[in-house]
């Protein structure tokens, strides 16, 4: 393939009308699919609770702590927040589908290339952080704030608020393991240089504690948690990114 084969974008051009009327079907496609899988899940809310509440069985068992409803419609709407945010999660191959059906007519050859690739390693990612927030963090972090309970002291927490934290929890583990794939992507596209990044990293390092503080329960095990993590995957990013940003420039010279 020539490098005009690679920069040639796939015929058939669209006029703004074309575009709006398609991009009005791909929103319409991916409102049903939510819409039924919201369905779907909300009759399976109560199985997925248990999961989400599994953290809490070590504490719970012990009888340290329990959940409590506060009010008539408090665990009718847990039920439908958790519907609806696993039915993104079921859908989102769905909804990639229909992104890429919108975007991909525009592409260069050489951009479709790196999509797929992408796509994996950011979903991989996104589940590889929620699933250390699910197994490890939020385990040792419920029994790390447990802990400053008195013994003549019941720990009850709202079902609305433990749903909050956990699920601010993982989706922030999930976009914290996102960091060196987007680091990745702006070094290969030499949007940034990586020595913009290593400037940058002092401020990274305050940048993580104020995230670590803003996603998580108020207490330094749980952000530090979330800060180390993000300052590892800087520096992996870091590395990953030099490497792109060499390949390119030797690309560039070739």
């Amino acid at each position: 393939m020539t490098d005009q084969d690679a920069q040639t974008p796939e015929p058939g051009r669209m006029s703004l009308f074309e575009h709006l009327d398609e991009l009005r079907r791909r929103l319409i496609a991916c409102v049903v699919v939510m819409g039924v899988c919201t369905i779907v899940l909300f009759s399976l809310a109560p199985n997925l609770f248990k999961y989400l509440r599994r953290p809490l069985d070590a504490i719970a068992a012990n009888g340290l702590m329990q959940l409590q409803v506060l009010s008539p419609l408090e665990m009718f709407l847990t039920y439908l927040k958790l519907a609806v945010l696993g039915a993104l999660f079921v859908s989102a191959p769905w909804i990639l589908l229909q992104v890429w059906m919108f975007v991909s007519p525009g592409l260069y050859k050489n951009e479709k290339r790196w999509i797929l690739p992408f796509v994996f390693l950011g979903t991989a990612f996104f589940i590889g952080g929620a699933a250390f927030g699910y197994f490890l963090v939020l385990p040792l972090g419920f029994d790390y704030l447990v802990s400053f309970t008195p013994a003549e002291v019941t720990n009850a927490w709202s079902v609305e608020k433990y749903f909050s934290i956990v699920t601010r929890l993982l989706l922030g583990f999930g976009v914290v393991f996102e960091v060196p794939l987007l680091m990745w992507i702006l070094s290969a596209a030499g949007i940034v240089q990586p020595k913009s990044f290593s400037k940058f990293r002092k401020y990274w390092i305050v940048l993580a504690w104020i995230i670590g503080a803003i996603l998580t329960p108020p207490d330094p095990f749980t952000q530090a948690m979330m800060a180390v993590p993000l300052m590892i995957f800087f520096e992996v990013g870091l590395l990953g990114g030099r490497l792109l940003y060499r390949r390119r420039q030797d690309a560039a010279f070739k």
